[in-house]
């Protein structure tokens, strides 16, 4: 299969998005007239990005006062969806689901015409803490085989991960660096897909959210929480921190998700990306959406930043990045 350059993915996107809506320009006021909110999830449908927009969506749409239309636009490591957002977002009636720190690498690892300016935040969402899971039937009972296992068949244990541009690749290759263990690491396009290459016996393990894998928890299990302490022990069998249950001290790990607008839509539409704004911190109170949530079990999840909150955030995420891509520029290449 021929493979298109970023740039030549994302520039069909954007002339798409352009023949579907027409050029997009400004305008005032914070009145959103009844025109839908295009609201495009980066990856594939089923993954965490996707679930959470779909849970929230109406309780957004309502706030907002007008309806919203949830899309799915993956590839190009989550860059196409983006670029689709901000070709369409001058006018502030197209924002994207995205996470830290996936959005930096979709533009510090490939060749893309955006940046961390480009965006507005709108707010944070949620959080996804990191876990270790395999299937019911793994012959690991817990980390500390599993770590053994992988000792001793090097490159043989294979995981999966969203993508090898995410948080959860950042997790093992900090496992692999700091228990001298080789894994076979795989990336997907996306977190569904991912968590299916577990489910079909395709990979061993995958490293994950807590939340955006309790679609396969029924099939599987947590051997591990990649966080200082388990807060969430009735969604991961109850499994330990790794570093409690491994003579390792490794980073928290997690992905915050996100809203965000183009820096066009807050620049010139102030009103109404300050409505978007708005409706993001009412819809994450709304009772009904956080009743829903609790009969999943991921009411703990909602972790609400405000948008100078998630500016930091990212900005602190861009600097890490940074670092690590100075001291080995292929390190997220596969």
């Amino acid at each position: 299969m021929t493979s298109l350059p970023i740039r030549t993915m994302l520039a069909t996107g954007a002339a798409l998005t352009l023949a579907l809506s027409g050029c997009a320009s400004g305008s005032s006021g914070s009145d959103f007239s009844g025109a839908p909110v295009r609201w495009i999830i980066p990856s594939s449908p089923g993954g965490g990005f996707d679930t959470t927009t779909r849970q929230l969506e109406p309780f957004f749409a309502e706030a907002l006062g007008t309806t919203a239309e949830v899309e799915n636009r993956e590839g190009g490591g989550q860059a196409i969806g983006a670029q689709v957002m901000l070709t369409d977002g001058a006018d502030c009636t197209s924002v994207v689901t995205h996470g830290v720190p996936h959005l930096m690498f979709s533009y510090m690892t490939q060749d893309v015409d955006f940046d961390l300016d480009s965006f507005a935040p709108i707010g944070g969402i949620s959080i996804e803490p990191g876990i270790i899971r395999v299937m019911n039937d793994a012959p690991w009972q817990n980390i500390q085989e599993f770590v053994d296992d992988a000792g001793a068949r090097p490159g043989q244990v294979k995981m999966s991960v969203s993508l090898l541009q995410s948080n959860n690749y950042i997790a093992l290759l900090q496992m692999e660096r700091e228990l001298g263990i080789d894994l076979n690491i795989i990336g997907y396009d996306g977190g569904g897909p991912s968590r299916t290459a577990l489910v079909s016996g395709e990979v061993d393990g995958t490293h994950a959210g807590v939340f955006n894998s309790l679609a396969i928890a029924d099939d599987s299990r947590v051997l591990a929480v990649t966080q200082p302490e388990n807060k969430w022990p009735e969604v991961t069998n109850d499994a330990p921190p790794i570093n409690e249950a491994l003579p390792v001290e490794l980073p928290a790990n997690a992905s915050n998700y996100g809203l965000f607008a183009s820096a066009e839509c807050r620049d010139n539409n102030p009103e109404r990306y300050q409505a978007l704004v708005d409706a993001l911190k009412t819809s994450l109170e709304n009772e009904e959406y956080l009743a829903t949530l609790a009969e999943l079990g991921e009411e703990s999840k909602i972790s609400y930043l405000t948008p100078d909150e998630l500016s930091d955030l990212a900005q602190e995420s861009q600097t890490e990045i940074e670092q690590l891509l100075e001291a080995n520029p292929n390190a997220f290449s596969g």
